[in-house]
Protein backbone atom coordinates (compact mmCIF):
# COMPACT_ATOMS: atom_id res chain seq x y z
CA UNK A 1 0.00 0.00 0.00
CA UNK A 2 1.23 3.44 -0.84
CA UNK A 3 0.35 7.01 -1.55
CA UNK A 4 -0.40 7.82 -5.18
CA UNK A 5 2.33 10.15 -6.43
CA UNK A 6 1.97 12.22 -9.60
CA UNK A 7 3.85 14.92 -11.46
CA UNK A 8 2.98 18.58 -11.12
CA UNK A 9 3.23 18.80 -14.94
CA UNK A 10 0.76 16.10 -15.88
CA UNK A 11 0.36 15.25 -19.56
CA UNK A 12 -3.39 14.56 -19.55
CA UNK A 13 -4.14 18.25 -19.03
CA UNK A 14 -2.85 19.36 -22.41
CA UNK A 15 -5.65 21.76 -23.41
CA UNK A 16 -5.07 25.26 -22.08
CA UNK A 17 -8.01 27.16 -23.62
CA UNK A 18 -11.74 26.68 -23.24
CA UNK A 19 -14.27 27.10 -26.02
CA UNK A 20 -17.31 29.36 -25.68
CA UNK A 21 -19.67 26.59 -24.56
CA UNK A 22 -17.22 25.34 -21.92
CA UNK A 23 -16.76 28.89 -20.61
CA UNK A 24 -20.54 29.30 -20.25
CA UNK A 25 -20.69 26.14 -18.14
CA UNK A 26 -17.67 27.15 -16.06
CA UNK A 27 -19.25 30.55 -15.44
CA UNK A 28 -22.05 28.74 -13.62
CA UNK A 29 -19.79 26.35 -11.71
CA UNK A 30 -16.68 28.25 -10.64
CA UNK A 31 -18.17 30.98 -8.40
CA UNK A 32 -20.00 28.47 -6.19
CA UNK A 33 -17.19 25.94 -5.86
CA UNK A 34 -14.22 28.33 -5.63
CA UNK A 35 -15.22 31.86 -4.58
CA UNK A 36 -18.39 31.23 -2.55
CA UNK A 37 -17.19 27.85 -1.31
CA UNK A 38 -18.81 26.25 1.73
CA UNK A 39 -15.35 26.06 3.35
CA UNK A 40 -14.90 29.30 5.28
CA UNK A 41 -11.11 28.93 5.51
CA UNK A 42 -10.71 28.69 1.71
CA UNK A 43 -12.17 32.03 0.64
CA UNK A 44 -12.94 35.41 2.18
CA UNK A 45 -16.17 35.27 0.16
CA UNK A 46 -17.25 31.84 1.36
CA UNK A 47 -20.92 31.30 2.20
CA UNK A 48 -21.74 28.91 5.05
CA UNK A 49 -24.38 26.24 4.53
CA UNK A 50 -26.62 27.95 7.11
CA UNK A 51 -26.92 31.04 4.86
CA UNK A 52 -28.97 28.89 2.47
CA UNK A 53 -31.38 27.84 5.22
CA UNK A 54 -29.81 24.47 6.04
CA UNK A 55 -29.36 23.62 9.71
CA UNK A 56 -25.83 23.74 11.07
CA UNK A 57 -25.93 19.99 11.77
CA UNK A 58 -27.01 19.08 8.21
CA UNK A 59 -23.82 17.08 7.72
CA UNK A 60 -24.85 14.80 10.60
CA UNK A 61 -28.44 14.14 9.47
CA UNK A 62 -27.78 12.67 6.03
CA UNK A 63 -30.70 14.51 4.38
CA UNK A 64 -28.53 16.72 2.17
CA UNK A 65 -26.04 13.93 1.46
CA UNK A 66 -28.88 11.72 0.23
CA UNK A 67 -30.10 14.39 -2.19
CA UNK A 68 -26.61 15.09 -3.54
CA UNK A 69 -25.75 11.42 -4.02
CA UNK A 70 -29.10 10.80 -5.70
CA UNK A 71 -28.46 13.63 -8.20
CA UNK A 72 -25.15 12.01 -9.23
CA UNK A 73 -26.36 8.42 -8.88
CA UNK A 74 -23.50 7.80 -6.43
CA UNK A 75 -23.43 4.72 -4.24
CA UNK A 76 -20.87 4.36 -1.48
CA UNK A 77 -18.66 1.36 -2.17
CA UNK A 78 -19.69 1.19 -5.85
CA UNK A 79 -18.88 4.40 -7.73
CA UNK A 80 -17.98 6.42 -4.63
CA UNK A 81 -14.97 5.06 -2.78
CA UNK A 82 -13.71 6.70 0.39
CA UNK A 83 -10.10 6.30 1.49
CA UNK A 84 -9.35 7.05 5.13
CA UNK A 85 -5.55 6.69 4.82
CA UNK A 86 -3.48 8.30 2.07
CA UNK A 87 -1.41 5.12 2.00
CA UNK A 88 -4.45 3.29 0.59
CA UNK A 89 -5.07 5.69 -2.30
CA UNK A 90 -2.86 3.97 -4.89
CA UNK A 91 -4.44 0.55 -4.40
CA UNK A 92 -8.04 1.81 -4.25
CA UNK A 93 -7.59 3.93 -7.39
CA UNK A 94 -6.27 0.92 -9.29
CA UNK A 95 -9.16 -1.28 -8.11
CA UNK A 96 -11.67 1.39 -9.18
CA UNK A 97 -10.10 1.92 -12.63
CA UNK A 98 -9.05 5.38 -11.48
CA UNK A 99 -5.34 4.92 -12.18
CA UNK A 100 -3.25 7.35 -14.17
CA UNK A 101 -5.51 6.90 -17.21
CA UNK A 102 -8.75 7.56 -15.26
CA UNK A 103 -9.71 10.49 -17.51
CA UNK A 104 -10.09 8.14 -20.48
CA UNK A 105 -13.04 6.29 -18.90
CA UNK A 106 -15.89 8.77 -18.96
CA UNK A 107 -19.00 6.64 -19.37
CA UNK A 108 -20.26 7.13 -15.80
CA UNK A 109 -19.69 9.36 -12.81
CA UNK A 110 -17.35 8.04 -10.16
CA UNK A 111 -15.24 9.32 -7.31
CA UNK A 112 -12.30 8.07 -5.26
CA UNK A 113 -11.61 10.45 -2.41
CA UNK A 114 -9.47 10.77 0.68
CA UNK A 115 -11.49 11.84 3.74
CA UNK A 116 -9.56 12.66 6.88
CA UNK A 117 -10.97 11.96 10.33
CA UNK A 118 -11.87 15.62 10.97
CA UNK A 119 -14.19 15.94 7.96
CA UNK A 120 -17.10 14.15 6.31
CA UNK A 121 -17.55 12.71 2.84
CA UNK A 122 -19.69 15.48 1.32
CA UNK A 123 -17.54 18.36 2.54
CA UNK A 124 -14.44 16.48 1.40
CA UNK A 125 -15.91 16.01 -2.08
CA UNK A 126 -16.65 19.75 -2.29
CA UNK A 127 -13.17 20.62 -1.01
CA UNK A 128 -11.48 18.40 -3.59
CA UNK A 129 -13.69 19.72 -6.41
CA UNK A 130 -12.68 23.22 -5.34
CA UNK A 131 -8.99 22.32 -5.29
CA UNK A 132 -9.06 20.65 -8.71
CA UNK A 133 -10.92 23.58 -10.29
CA UNK A 134 -8.90 26.30 -8.55
CA UNK A 135 -5.58 24.76 -9.54
CA UNK A 136 -6.67 23.93 -13.10
CA UNK A 137 -6.22 20.20 -12.64
CA UNK A 138 -9.23 19.20 -14.71
CA UNK A 139 -10.34 18.61 -18.28
CA UNK A 140 -13.82 18.95 -19.80
CA UNK A 141 -15.03 16.45 -22.40
CA UNK A 142 -18.22 16.75 -24.48
CA UNK A 143 -20.82 14.27 -23.27
CA UNK A 144 -23.99 14.60 -25.36
CA UNK A 145 -25.55 17.95 -24.41
CA UNK A 146 -23.42 17.96 -21.27
CA UNK A 147 -19.75 17.83 -20.33
CA UNK A 148 -17.95 15.19 -18.31
CA UNK A 149 -15.19 16.59 -16.13
CA UNK A 150 -12.13 14.61 -15.08
CA UNK A 151 -10.76 16.21 -11.92
CA UNK A 152 -7.74 15.45 -9.78
CA UNK A 153 -7.02 17.01 -6.39
CA UNK A 154 -3.40 16.84 -5.28
CA UNK A 155 -1.34 18.12 -2.38
CA UNK A 156 2.32 18.86 -1.81
CA UNK A 157 3.26 16.27 0.75
CA UNK A 158 6.50 15.23 2.39
CA UNK A 159 6.47 12.25 0.01
CA UNK A 160 6.01 14.39 -3.13
CA UNK A 161 2.85 15.46 -4.94
CA UNK A 162 0.15 13.02 -3.88
CA UNK A 163 -3.39 12.45 -5.14
CA UNK A 164 -6.17 13.08 -2.64
CA UNK A 165 -9.09 12.65 -5.05
CA UNK A 166 -9.89 11.59 -8.58
CA UNK A 167 -13.32 12.28 -9.96
CA UNK A 168 -15.22 11.86 -13.20
CA UNK A 169 -18.38 13.90 -12.90
CA UNK A 170 -20.86 15.66 -15.17
CA UNK A 171 -21.00 19.44 -15.34
CA UNK A 172 -24.78 19.13 -14.95
CA UNK A 173 -24.23 17.27 -11.66
CA UNK A 174 -22.04 20.07 -10.33
CA UNK A 175 -24.75 22.56 -11.31
CA UNK A 176 -27.46 20.37 -9.78
CA UNK A 177 -25.50 20.13 -6.52
CA UNK A 178 -25.09 23.91 -6.47
CA UNK A 179 -28.85 24.35 -6.98
CA UNK A 180 -29.77 21.79 -4.31
CA UNK A 181 -27.65 23.64 -1.76
CA UNK A 182 -28.53 27.21 -2.74
CA UNK A 183 -32.27 26.46 -2.95
CA UNK A 184 -32.17 25.39 0.70
CA UNK A 185 -34.05 22.57 2.36
CA UNK A 186 -37.20 21.48 0.63
CA UNK A 187 -39.59 18.66 1.32
CA UNK A 188 -37.99 15.46 0.11
CA UNK A 189 -39.53 12.14 -0.73
CA UNK A 190 -37.85 8.77 -1.05
CA UNK A 191 -36.91 8.17 -4.65
CA UNK A 192 -35.67 5.16 -6.51
CA UNK A 193 -32.26 5.38 -8.12
CA UNK A 194 -32.40 6.82 -11.60
CA UNK A 195 -30.83 4.96 -14.48
CA UNK A 196 -28.20 6.72 -16.57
Amino acid sequence: MSVLRVSDQTSWINIKDFNKKELEVLKEILPFYIINTLHESYSYRSIPITAYGWPENVWNTGVLKEQLFYAANLTLGHNLLVVERLDDMSEVCLQAHMGDDFYQYRDQERIVIYVNSRSNTVLSIFKHIRNALAHGRFVMYPFGDDFMLALESVDNHQRGIVVKARMVIRASTLISWKNIITNGPQETVKRKRKKK
